[in-house]
Formats: C-alpha cells, structure tokens, sequence
C-alpha cells in the first residue's frame, strides 16, 4: 500500500457526489468506458457511480487470487522492483509500439506458479500492486483527460458474503473506499513515470529481446522461449556519457541494473509450487538473443 494518504481521484468522487445529491436527476450517462479495452483480468469496466453502485459490498481480506491464475506476466512500477526482484524475473514485453515493465510467473502464457490450485499466493512472495489493486483501476479515456477510478462489476470480490459497504448511507465514500481511491491514484502516477524511464531506455537503444533455453527432465532437445525483452549489459557499457547522464536523468539507470539482477530469480519460475510434485523443465541458458547466437 502506498503512502499518500487522499488522491485527487477522492477529492474529484467527493466532490461529485456532493453535485450530484443537489442536482436534478439527469439520464444515466453511457458508459463512457464502454469502448475502452479491458486490462488485464477485467471481465468488464465501469466508472465508479455513487448511484449505480450504492450497495457494493468488498471483504477488508481478499479470500482468493484465483483471477490470477493464467497470467504469466503481470504490471510493475518502478517502485515495486526492489521487492519485487527478490521473488520474479522483471522483464520488459511490448505490445505494438508499447513497452511495459512486467514480472514473470511462468514461461507458459496461461499459466501462473505463484497461484495455487485453491487460489492462494505463493507463501511470502511479493504480490505486484496491480494485482492488489483489483478490482479497481484508475483509467484515463483520453490522454490528457482526468483520471477515472473504474472497477470490474462481475468480479468475485463483490460476492463475498462478508463484504463492507464502499459506499454510505449519504452515497459519501467509506473510508476504506477513500483508501482504494489513494492506492489507485498514486498508483497511475507511479505508472506513468514507470512508462517515461521504459521509454529513455527504449529511446537509448539498450533493450533486445531475451531468450532462455530449457531442458526438459524428462530428456529431449532444450526448449527455446522468447517473446520478452532485457536490457543489453553490453549496449550499456557501450553509451557515450551524455547518453548515459540522460538515464541516470530519466532515473532509468538503476531501472536497467535492477532488470539485469532480476534475472537471478528466474529459478523461482520454476520452483515447486502447491499444483506441481516437480518443475517440468529447468533454465539452463537466460541471455539476449544476440549473446545466445554467439554462444551457439
């Protein structure tokens, strides 16, 4: 959980909430989220409506990650990554022109060994924010628009038996929802300054794609796996120092060496987890594509 104590997303539902008690009924809005892609493990999105959702009731404990359970990457920011490369590879995946900062929980897309069968976290492993932060999401329809805090209205979360109320009597936010809207708002700033130091290092020409060679122990040919990018020790060492002064600039730097230790973490992908009595395969090579070709 982070620190700030009320975002601007709470003053601006606050606010809202006090118009819309004084103001004549309008015409429910459409959902100006309708056309917005779901992010990861949404089965649909809807702004917060102090109307609409009066009567959403959230458990204080969340009883299962089962949501989790076939994501093989999911969202960091650079806060995260000291904690977070302790536990997962921290690996960069693109997504057209997009580059996004993820950490790996399996190499099989579908798949997560940090979720058991029974929907529980791996026993102290760190769990990203972005997965705590489900099944709310601060969201933008337009670049340069305010931030709006969505939820996932089908989520399990709002089923639970013993839920609180999100909302009160007086449609005000409860207090645990004005924490749920301090988390998301300092959260989206956290993402999008996560954003501008992926980008100084795409910009820098120091990310390739990655590669990793996996032995089967049953026998057989090693498995090749790619589809992620790392940062280049070499094209690091390799920068002029303006170039070098624009990513300590950037903060992004540390970012880069923080990526490249991750990479020691790779075995816990592959550790026993509750659903497994063995790793199906092993590591025996993680590199840059272009250091695997020379070692081939």
């Amino acid at each position: 959980m982070f620190n700030k104590l009320i975002s601007v997303l709470a003053a601006s539902l606050i606010l809202a909430t006090a118009q819309a008690q004084t103001a004549p009924a309008q015409p429910v809005p459409q959902n100006p989220l309708m056309n917005t892609p779901r992010p990861l493990f949404f089965q649909d999105i809807a702004p917060l409506d102090t109307s609409l959702h009066r009567t959403l009731t959230l458990p204080a404990q969340r009883h299962s990650f089962a949501f989790a359970a076939k994501a093989n990457v999911l969202p960091l920011t650079f806060a995260e990554v000291g904690q977070a490369l302790h536990h997962y590879p921290v690996v960069f995946v693109a997504d057209g022109n997009a580059v996004s900062l993820v950490a790996l929980t399996d190499l099989q897309p579908g798949s997560n060994r940090f979720v058991d069968a029974k929907g529980q976290w791996r026993a102290g492993a760190y769990i990203p924010a972005y997965v705590r932060g489900y099944p709310f999401i601060s969201i933008r329809v337009a670049d340069k628009a305010e931030p709006l805090l969505a939820l996932d209205p089908q989520a399990a979360d709002f089923k639970a038996p013993d839920g609180q109320k999100l909302l009160l009597a007086d449609g005000q936010p409860s207090e645990m929802l004005k924490g749920i809207m301090a988390f998301q708002g300092e959260y989206r700033q956290l993402a999008e300054r996560t954003h501008a130091m992926v980008q100084a290092l795409q910009d820098a020409n120091v990310l390739e794609e990655g590669s990793l060679q996996l032995q089967p122990n049953a026998g057989g040919e090693p498995q090749k796996i790619g589809g992620f990018m790392v940062v280049s020790e070499s094209k690091l060492k390799a920068l002029p120092t303006d170039a070098l002064k624009k990513l300590m600039d950037a903060d992004a730097l540390g970012l880069a060496y923080a990526q490249m230790f991750s990479m020691g973490s790779l075995g816990n992908v592959f550790a026993q987890s509750a659903q497994d009595t063995e790793p199906p395969m092993a590591p025996v090579k993680a590199a840059s594509k272009r250091v695997t070709k020379k070692a081939q």
